[in-house]
């Protein structure tokens, strides 16, 4: 009996040659070039890594949408 592929990642595999999307939003956009090799760094850094990309992630969610990143209007 074959087997389902489960728990490979393969597909998942991180490809330094990939630049993260971008966009158009610095916080954003610098949030995502963090974990852009979170794949390739010891384990022990991506708590961090991860808790800083979400509290940066959240503070552009809860910002409202006629404030820029730099605090100016839009």
């Amino acid at each position: 009996m074959i087997e389902p592929d489960q728990g490979q990642v393969d597909d998942l595999a991180y490809d330094p040659g990939t630049s993260p999307p971008l966009t158009g939003h610095a916080a954003v956009d610098e949030a995502l070039r963090g974990l852009a090799d979170l794949g390739s760094t010891p384990l022990a850094d991506h708590h961090d890594r991860l808790a800083k990309a979400h509290e940066t992630l959240q503070e552009a969610l809860d910002r409202p949408d006629n404030q820029r990143d730099d605090g100016g209007p839009r």
